[in-house]
C-alpha cells in the first residue's frame, strides 16, 4: 500500500490487538507508546504493556530521547505520542518516491479532491455542513466523506511540501528517478 494511501495510518495498529505478552518489554511499551494520542502516566502504561512501571519508565525515557514520544508532565511522569516524529517519518518516506511516482500520486488525490469539492459544492471540507447534505439516517455517511476529504487535503498539502522541497535541484531529481 502506498504510504499516504488511506488506512495506511491504521497498518501501524493492526499487530496492537495481538498478544503482547510473547513481546519482550521494549517491544510492548513501544507499541502502548504508539497508541498514546492522550497523555498518559508511567503506571498506565505499564500496565497496559504488562511491566513494572519501573522497566516501562525505563523505555518511555528512551523513545523520548528519540522523539517517538514527549514527556508532557514531569510529576507525574506522563508521556504522549510526539505526532511531529511521525510527521517527519512519513515526509521522509515519501521523499524517497520518483518524480514520477510523486506526480501520480498527486495527481490521483487532486482528482479525489476535485470530486469531493464537486459532490458538496465547496472549496473545503471545514465549508461544508453536514446536515445539508444528508438525511438524518446518512449523515453519518456524509461525516466519513468530509474526515476522508480532510485525509486526502493533508496528504496532498504533504506531497506539495515535498516537491516543492525538490525545487529546482536536477540532482535530487535524478536520484529519485
Amino acid at each position: 500500500m502506498p504510504a499516504d494511501e488511506p488506512g495506511e495510518e491504521f497498518e501501524l495498529a493492526e499487530g496492537f490487538s495481538a498478544d503482547l505478552d510473547a513481546e519482550p518489554a521494549d517491544e510492548r511499551v513501544y507499541r502502548v507508546a504508539l497508541q498514546l494520542y492522550d497523555p498518559a502516566g508511567v503506571s498506565e502504561i505499564a500496565e497496559r504493556a504488562s511491566c513494572a512501571p519501573d522497566t516501562a519508565r525505563r523505555h518511555l525515557k528512551r523513545l523520548a530521547d528519540i522523539g517517538v514520544v514527549e514527556l508532557v508532565s514531569a510529576s507525574p511522569l506522563t508521556f504522549a505520542r510526539n505526532e511531529s516524529y511521525f510527521e517527519w517519518r512519513l515526509r521522509n518516506r515519501l521523499e524517497a518516491l520518483s518524480r514520477d511516482e510523486l506526480h501520480d500520486r498527486l495527481a490521483e488525490l487532486t482528482e479525489r479532491e476535485s470530486a469531493f469539492r464537486e459532490r458538496f459544492d465547496a472549496d473545503s471540507p471545514t465549508d461544508v455542513d453536514a446536515l445539508d447534505h444528508a438525511d438524518y439516517d446518512d449523515v453519518e455517511a456524509v461525516w466519513l466523506a468530509l474526515s476522508e476529504w480532510h485525509t486526502v487535503r493533508a496528504r496532498i498539502d504533504r506531497l506539495e511540501a515535498v516537491r516543492r522541497d525538490r525545487g529546482s535541484d536536477s540532482s535530487v531529481e535524478e536520484n529519485a528517478a
